[in-house]
């Protein structure tokens, strides 16, 4: 009698539970599942936003894997993913082991200075950093007049430098968020690790090679999924400092899919290529999903 008590008690707390979740799941199949859908069968359609749809089978999927364009912009956002995600979690790693030492003073100072650029809208983001690439009168080319170098580059003007101004934008917005995840995950490391490893006479470096890296595998994984997921999706601040300039160098995947939806209405071959990402995407987050696993199993 207790046994069937007790069942009926767990099967009022799924009924509940469900029942104070279906607001949102509805809302979640109505605003993102069947737009989903819908994009996936645009797909296979010949659509201009203003004619009828024309099926045409895989002819957008053939088309876009022939047009140049789109092979450039995803090897553009490939080349981004595998040179800044790297940069990213570095400097995230090293901020938090800055501001997370006891003898640093002014740590909570520098915290929310470090953090305070992510709260900042993508426009305003882009604003800032395109008058500080100005070749005469920006920030940054005075920087490098002062220790000796020529200083006018033109930042966003010149194919091989415009990645890297959009790499260092980009770490000076976001990597204070990933700075966060990792303090959180310092404040796990135990302290008689550190203690031990001091009476063993192991000195600081040896201390973070050896006790604090290890001992972050998580958070490196978690802060290695969601970069590398962001990365793929990089769009916002490159348009609005490039438009994908000069001569389409830094054309992003997210752009290629823009220009085809919102500026030529091609919406089948746009969302062709939205799913080809929604591909990709998925298949880099199976492996990296795997790769969690596996060590929170270890």
């Amino acid at each position: 009698m207790i046994v069937f008590k007790s069942k009926k008690r767990v099967s009022n707390d799924f009924f509940m539970a469900y029942l104070f979740l279906a607001p949102f799941l509805l809302f979640y199949l109505w605003f993102t599942f069947y737009p989903l859908l819908q994009g996936f069968f645009i797909s296979f359609y010949e659509w201009n936003l203003t004619s009828d749809k024309v099926f045409v089978g895989l002819s957008n999927y053939t088309d876009l894997f022939q047009e140049s364009n789109f092979w450039q912009s995803l090897m553009h956002t490939f080349l981004y993913v595998l040179i800044s995600t790297p940069i990213y979690m570095a400097g995230a790693f090293i901020l938090a082991v800055l501001v997370d030492h006891k003898f640093v003073r002014g740590r909570s100072f520098l915290r929310g200075i470090f953090f305070m650029p992510n709260v900042l809208a993508v426009s305003i983001i882009s604003i800032i950093w395109v008058n500080m690439y100005q070749p005469y009168s920006g920030p940054v080319n005075g920087i490098l007049r002062l220790i000796g170098f020529n200083g006018n580059y033109a930042w966003l003007s010149e194919g091989t430098l415009v990645w890297p101004a959009i790499i260092l934008l980009t770490f000076w917005w976001n990597t204070g968020y990933y700075m966060i995840l990792y303090l959180a995950g310092l404040q796990e490391v135990p302290e008689d690790r550190y203690e031990a490893a001091q009476l063993d006479g192991a000195n600081w470096f040896q201390t973070l090679w050896y006790i604090t890296i290890p001992s972050l595998k998580r958070i490196h994984i978690l802060v290695l999924f969601l970069q590398v997921v962001a990365s793929f999706k990089i769009f916002g601040q490159v348009f609005l400092t490039t438009e994908g300039g000069p001569g389409g160098a830094s054309r992003t995947y997210i752009q290629f899919i823009y220009e085809n939806g919102f500026q030529r209405f091609l919406m089948g071959k746009a969302s062709a290529a939205a799913f080809v990402l929604f591909v990709i995407i998925l298949v880099v987050s199976i492996m990296q999903l795997k790769l969690l696993k596996q060590t929170a199993d270890e």
